[in-house]
């Protein structure tokens, strides 16, 4: 019978950003993977960062148990748990050995210390069965053999409770199954793991079980095959209201077919040591798939003009270009958006209106915007006939969902010509999901040519009109 590693009983706290627990109560056991799933807010999310012992998260500490021992002070907790983060940045010059034995790594270690530190490296990445080198740099890991590194420094590190945030960019279905095999060898009869992720098809692949959030409580703690179980995962996630709502935005349909008017295209682009040659139609939904990450986000920039390569030219006014400034992107109604409903992309201290008009600003007189700014805002907000957003809301009181939404009905009143997309799902909960692939649609069938850069085919499969692999 597997222990009871974490458990939590009727447990309430509350945080500006990550929302509340009222009377939360869960468990997870040795061995296994626990899916913590929710929408952005539901608790979930606030669940980990408290377990993390971030210090700005009061928590009462007669409510948290690790191991059967109550744990009263989140320095304490904070020994024994652990937390690996998807798609971090790996540690510039530091070898696979150097940075699994951080801490046993000194300039003052004798040669034979430093030989020992290597071969306890060695025998962790053995134990789970993985074959790597310890002496290559960790910049020259790929996706899968960076996760495996992660897991072995927790393994050293003797967590009992490891957090992992990972939507898997990066990898394709075999190597996340090559992933959760490593994962289970590396956890078993040692710790236990929470699982956030917004990817069905990882979570899918990745979770013994799952425990669902709503507004602050646990509402089902389930086991079984995800697969099966995602429906009705997502009717507890949603509840009766968002989930009509999502299935009206799922509907939404292309009314449109594309049309063989070449609105955009490329010559001479790099990608994966070859220079390749695209075009791309009104209305037409293409996506790349590329899964290496750095060759991933060059050819988005080379793509859409934030980098211009010397050999690659650029359809524009009619006419192929070389190295064009930026600005001749802007006029000609190229748009490229990374990651939607990041911070960095909205205002969070300005209304609705006003971050719906940033993208017109340059089409509206000056005095004109001075005097009528309010009202031409509202009008903006409007055309974006979306009941749930006040023009007058400032950005700050909502959530990520309508985040998304706004940045998406900003382009939208823009009405590009060509939207360039970066991971455009990138932790949009199941709801999220449902708001970018509708707007997608919306685009096409407004004439927009939409091309989509992603690591995965997940949610693009049934929408595009033409899948690159690469």
């Amino acid at each position: 019978m597997k222990k009871i590693v974490l458990k939590i009983n009727d447990l309430n706290i509350s945080h500006e950003r990550y929302g509340k627990l009222k009377h939360a109560s869960f468990f997870t056991l040795e061995s296994e993977v626990s899916g913590l799933m929710g929408l952005d807010s539901s608790g979930n999310e606030l669940a980990a960062r408290m377990l993390l012992g971030e210090s700005d998260i009061e928590w009462d500490s007669g409510n948290i148990y690790i191991d059967g021992r109550q744990i009263r002070d989140p320095k304490a907790g904070r020994k024994l748990v652990g937390h690996i983060v998807g798609g971090a940045p790996a540690v510039e010059h530091m070898t696979v050995a150097e940075y699994v034995g951080l801490k046993d790594v000194s300039w003052l270690l004798t040669i034979k210390a430093k030989h020992k530190m290597r071969r306890l490296v060695n025998e962790q990445f053995e134990q789970i069965g993985a074959s790597l080198d310890i002496d290559k740099k960790m910049t020259q890991l790929s996706e899968l053999e960076r996760r495996i590194v992660e897991l072995v420094r927790a393994r050293k590190k003797g967590v009992r409770v490891l957090i992992i945030e990972d939507e898997c960019e990066g990898m394709n279905r075999k190597t996340i199954m090559e992933y959760g095999a490593f994962l289970r060898r590396a956890i078993k009869d040692r710790m236990t793991v929470l699982l956030l992720c917004h990817s069905e098809a990882a979570a899918s692949l990745l979770i013994d079980n799952y425990i669902v959030f709503r507004k602050g409580r646990v509402i089902k703690h389930g086991w079984g095959d995800f697969q099966d179980s995602h429906v009705d995962i997502n009717h507890y996630m949603l509840g009766e209201s968002l989930m009509i709502k999502k299935n009206s935005l799922d509907k939404y349909t292309r009314y449109i077919s594309a049309k063989r008017d070449v609105v955009y295209g490329v010559k001479n682009i790099p990608i994966k040591g070859k220079n390749e040659n695209f075009e791309f139609y009104k209305g037409e939904i293409t996506a790349f798939v590329i899964i290496n990450s750095a060759q991933r986000v060059e050819f988005f920039k080379n793509l859409c003009g934030r980098n211009t390569p010397e050999e690659t030219e650029y359809l524009l006014d009619g006419q192929y270009t070389k190295q064009p400034g930026f600005s001749r992107f802007k006029e000609n109604r190229i748009v490229s958006v990374m990651k939607t409903g990041n911070d960095y992309e909205l205002f969070e201290k300005m209304s609705v209106g006003d971050n719906l008009l940033i993208p017109s600003i340059e089409k509206i007189p000056r005095h004109e915007y001075f005097s009528s700014g309010g009202k031409i805002a509202n009008m903006l907000s409007d055309e974006t006939k979306d009941s749930s957003l006040n023009s007058d809301t400032v950005l700050k009181e909502l959530n990520s969902n309508d985040h998304i939404a706004i940045a998406f009905n900003r382009w939208y009143v823009f009405n590009p010509k060509v939207i360039v997309l970066y991971e455009p799902f990138t932790f949009c909960d199941t709801y999220g999901v449902s708001i970018v692939a509708s707007f997608i649609k919306k685009f096409s069938n407004r004439g927009t040519a939409v091309i989509v850069v992603k690591s995965s085919l997940e949610y693009m499969e049934d929408i595009s009109d033409r899948i690159i692999n690469y």
